[in-house]
């Protein structure tokens, strides 16, 4: 057996105790011959982290397992756990995929080290070259709030200590880092250039860790600036006053719902205006969770009359169109011709995109919380894309 296969099977052996795991299963004591769903969702597993090509050959996020967090921290977890039947099988396209945990202002200064702690060490399962995915939404105040008040005094020294407290819990975890989702607004804060400021140390203070990759939002396709559309110039520059320097790249698709093409597109125009500008040639990710059925955010219909665009209605018939459901399943083989994507934009994928990652989460309401029942199932049954069981 070659070094090459040797490797292979010790990594795909790996990857079939990873989906016991995550599956929730104990393997007998006198045997290690995994169930054949163990052995699908191993093999997906591995796959998802194998690079189709090598025009990325410094890909972060390429030839390693990516861990698959099953534990209190996850609003899926228990919901799938409960479930039997079909439902188990239609929610465990979500549960048993790699996601991205989302930490911020909800968990305290002094917590945030602790739990961190927790989720890299239930991802990894025991295995420390797995790669562990997180999105950090600390900055406050954010969002709306962030366009009529700037932050206090505190509540920038309560973000400094929060982030140290997170880095050390990351410590040298193999890491992918989505930083501060809906970057879009700070276009609108009243001090813009202080939370330009923060992110920019936040940023390097994270891509400083030894194996963690940071990639700040900017936004998606359709947005980058409040209130206006996507003309990339705009992005780069707010890439630029928030620390792209130190980072691996930037991140697109957060919490709208375009599709892969895309962003891609789009993402390759950002990457061209700052190479232009001297920051060298960086890469992206893409959230492709609930991008099944792409659309603009113009276009979104929330699914009452009550909800925001946050909370989009879900596909209920596989030709429904104007809906959510999910999208490419994670990997780092976003240039694959397996995927079914435009040429130019499959050969774009190799070179500049680091993975297809699930950082958006459609599933929950308003993409924030709690765990919705109905529209994971409705968005499991209508994916174009097979799931994992």
């Amino acid at each position: 057996m070659t070094h090459r296969n040797r490797r292979t099977a010790r990594l795909l052996a790996l990857a079939i105790s990873v989906a016991a795991v995550a599956l929730g299963a104990t393997p007998p004591a006198t045997s290690t011959t995994p169930t054949p769903l163990a052995r699908a969702v191993a093999a997906e597993v591995w796959q998802q982290a194998q690079p189709a090509h090598d025009e990325n050959p410094t890909n972060p996020l390429a030839g390693r397992l990516w861990g698959v967090y099953a534990g209190p921290q996850d609003q899926v977890t228990g919901p799938y756990q409960r479930a039997r039947g079909e439902r188990k099988r239609l929610i465990g396209k979500i549960a048993l995929r790699p996601r991205a945990k989302w930490y911020g202002a909800f968990v305290p200064d002094a917590s945030i080290r602790d739990q961190v702690t927790k989720y890299v060490a239930a991802s990894q399962g025991g295995d420390p070259e797995k790669l562990v995915q997180l999105a950090v939404f600390r900055m406050k105040p954010w969002a709306g709030e962030a366009c009529v008040r700037p932050s206090t005094a505190a509540e920038k020294r309560s973000y400094k200590k929060w982030m140290r407290e997170l880095a050390a819990g990351i410590g040298s975890t193999p890491m992918a880092v989505v930083m501060q989702p809906d970057l879009p607004f700070l276009w609108c804060a009243p001090d813009r250039s202080a939370k330009a400021r923060l992110l920019t140390w936040a940023t390097q203070l994270l891509s400083a860790l030894p194996r963690t990759s940071v990639y700040l939002d900017a936004g998606a396709a359709d947005w980058c600036q409040n209130g206006r559309g996507a003309d990339p110039e705009t992005c780069a520059q707010a890439l630029k006053l928030t620390g792209v320097r130190y980072a691996r790249g930037f991140a697109l698709d957060s919490t709208h719902y375009n599709g892969p093409a895309e962003n891609v597109r789009h993402g390759v125009a950002i990457v061209d205006i700052l190479r232009r500008d001297g920051y060298g040639t960086k890469h992206f990710v893409v959230d492709t969770a609930k991008s099944g059925r792409p659309m603009t955010w113009p276009e979104v219909v929330p699914a009452s009359g009550k909800d925001l665009k946050d909370n989009a209605r879900v596909c209920t018939r596989p030709t429904m169109r104007r809906c959510v459901t999910l999208g490419i399943p994670p990997t780092a083989r976003p240039g694959s011709t397996d995927l079914g994507l435009p040429e130019d934009v499959r050969r774009a994928a190799a070179t500049y995109v680091d993975g297809f990652l699930w950082f958006g989460r459609p599933w929950l309401f308003n993409q924030a919380d709690p765990f919705v029942r109905s529209r994971a199932i409705a968005m499991a049954r209508t994916t174009p894309w097979p799931g994992p069981a």
